[in-house]
């Protein structure tokens, strides 16, 4: 007696300790965690840097001088020559180019605001299967200390010989299928846990990763036209496909100016060892010719850019609309699926078991009636986390679609 009085002592010392190792989270706390110091994140974000470091860094660059040595020797008279030479960018190509390499990044730059954005709806919909995985887990409990319950009440009453064994017998049968299904809705938890800690720092436990389950009112949904011209406001893939077509007709027009010569400056000076060994400068313009080479290469490869990325833009408007609205439409469908649901199971699932109880105990329902009667009701309860699951999986992916935060 002892011995059990110490260990009841230490269970309930430990309770808090435990207690304070879980983490509640919110969806707004899971997704404040996913901070822009998060690894994730980072690693999305350094893809616009090495844009930036591949086309705007090249384009920036001046061309560098080149020095030339020359020396010439005939008939006992030697000449050198020190010569610098020096292209000049003056025909405003370098301008331009540095233009459609600002337009790339900022395109890279939208497509990593987009990438962050799956990466948070990932997060959302890890958050929601793990709600629904603790609701599972605590409706099959549930169930399973409910007919529980029963089986010790039923015990009781076959010792007093007041019930058959068979009766005890089915209904420990029943718990132990619960039991069953209990471990299969802690794995479920478990590894919905283990996801969702994926999104945070590595030394983040899963096990301690608990999320708040109470039921939020659901926000209101605007119309398609609001979603839309949400979409086309907001949307960074729209915004990078528009920076692509611009870094395409800056790059159109600088291939136009690429035949233009943009002439090199050569300065120097020259001596001889004749009449005393005179040192004399030498100055020169060189100018390429473009009688061969005319950029044609350079704008057939930029106007094809600009046709992909018009008709890449052009792709996803077209089909903005109707996809929006089908997927509103799933979100209307799936709520009202999940509320109509609910009200006609909020208390038809308990009056169930009492109407079954009750007549099991007035001798007008065997066994198999009332474990029926049990097994459904729990049933339910775990159709409607499904329901309300599968509500929230669509509001995440109209989201996405939109660019509308669905809280």
């Amino acid at each position: 007696m002892r011995t059990r009085t110490w260990c009841v002592a230490a269970a309930l010392a430990c309770l808090p300790r435990l207690a304070a190792a879980q983490t509640v989270l919110s969806e707004a706390d899971a997704l404040a965690r996913l901070s822009a110091d998060s690894p994730r994140v980072r690693a999305i974000r350094s893809t616009v840097e090495v844009t930036r470091a591949e086309s705007v860094a090249a384009a920036a660059r001046w061309p560098n001088p080149r020095f030339t040595f020359n020396r010439e020797s005939v008939a006992g008279v030697t000449e050198n020559m020190f010569l610098v030479t020096q292209p000049l960018p003056v025909t405003g190509r370098r301008g331009l180019e540095l233009d459609a390499s600002a337009a790339l990044v900022a395109a890279s730059q939208q497509r990593a605001d987009d990438e962050i954005r799956h990466v948070r709806a990932a997060l959302r919909r890890a958050y929601a299967d793990l709600v629904a995985a603790q609701q599972r887990e605590t409706e099959t409990t549930a169930s399973r200390d409910r007919l529980r319950a029963l089986a010790e009440v039923l015990a009781r009453r076959e010792s007093a010989g007041d019930a058959a064994g068979y009766d005890r017998l089915r209904a420990e049968r029943e718990v132990s299928e619960l039991e069953a299904d209990l471990t299969t809705a802690r794995v479920d938890r478990a590894r919905a846990q283990g996801l969702l800690a994926g999104f945070f720092a590595p030394s983040t436990d899963p096990a301690a990763l608990v999320v708040a389950v109470a039921p939020a009112p659901r926000a209101t949904l605007p119309p398609v036209e609001e979603f839309v011209a949400s979409a086309e406001r907001t949307l960074p893939e729209l915004a990078a496909l528009k920076h692509e077509v611009e870094a395409s007709e800056f790059a159109i027009r600088a291939a136009g100016r690429r035949p233009i010569p943009e002439p090199e400056i050569v300065a120097g000076t020259k001596s001889s060892n004749v009449g005393g060994g005179d040192v004399g400068g030498v100055f020169s313009v060189h100018v390429a010719v473009p009688l061969f080479d005319r950029a044609r290469p350079e704008t057939t490869l930029a106007q094809a850019r600009r046709a992909q990325s018009e008709a890449r833009l052009a792709a996803v408007q077209s089909s903005l609309r109707a996809e929006v609205a089908a997927l509103r439409a799933i979100v209307v469908e799936r709520r009202q699926a999940a509320d109509s649901y609910r009200a006609s199971t909020a208390t038809s699932a308990n009056q169930l078991e009492r109407i079954a109880q009750v007549s099991y105990d007035a001798g007008e329902r065997g066994i198999l009636e009332l474990v029926d009667a049990y097994r459904n009701s729990g049933a339910s309860r775990l159709r409607l986390v499904a329901l309300d699951a599968a509500a929230r999986q669509a509001e995440i992916e109209l989201e996405l679609v939109s660019g509308w935060e669905i809280r």
